[in-house]
């Protein structure tokens, strides 16, 4: 019954997200959903296996203060979050989720190319090709038919199970060289 709820919530929210905006700001809309988008991930248990979610923002940050409004004091399956600016791909490790925005397409392959295997959930902010090129989940313009994309095979292939209920709500993408 609870996770029914949940899905019912995010879906009223994903459906009636242009009459939301009128009311919240773009990024108070995107931080509600990135934290709910957590309570829909499983990372590999040796990899989340401490009592917090780090949520790193890479670069540039359009959140300002929305993100600790937003998620500190609360917690998802158990978990704290902590909000950590990071301006180096040296500091990526300590990512569970890594939001990108307004970064070059080759920044983007080279930061892709960094994260390699880790299970770092990489989320774009209207980035063109991102999931395409590997980025897991990628915000979509206001005006698309769905709010968010998900490539479920870069997921996969870093040990990420997303579930079917925030896939059905989802744009799904596949790699790019997985194309003819």
């Amino acid at each position: 019954m609870k996770i029914r709820n949940i899905l019912i919530a995010s879906a009223i929210i994903c459906l009636t997200a242009t009459r939301v905006n009128a009311q919240y700001s773009e990024y108070e809309v995107k931080a509600a959903y990135i934290f709910n988008f957590a309570k829909f991930i499983d990372w590999p248990a040796d990899y989340l296996n401490q009592d917090t979610i780090y949520l790193c923002i890479y670069k540039n940050d359009p959140f300002g203060i929305i993100l600790e409004k937003t998620m500190i004091g609360r917690k998802v399956n158990g978990k704290v979050w902590k909000i950590t600016r990071i301006k180096s791909l040296k500091e990526i490790d300590k990512c569970h989720m890594l939001f990108l925005s307004e970064i070059k397409q080759h920044e983007v392959i080279q930061l892709l190319n960094n994260i390699g295997r880790k299970p770092i959930v990489t989320i774009g902010d209207e980035l063109p090709i991102f999931c395409e090129s590997g980025g897991i989940i990628n915000f979509m313009s206001q005006f698309s038919d769905r709010q968010f994309a998900i490539n479920k095979d870069a997921a996969d292939h870093i040990g990420i199970n997303i579930s079917p209920k925030l896939l059905l709500l989802a744009k799904i993408i596949y790699n790019k060289e997985d194309e003819f």
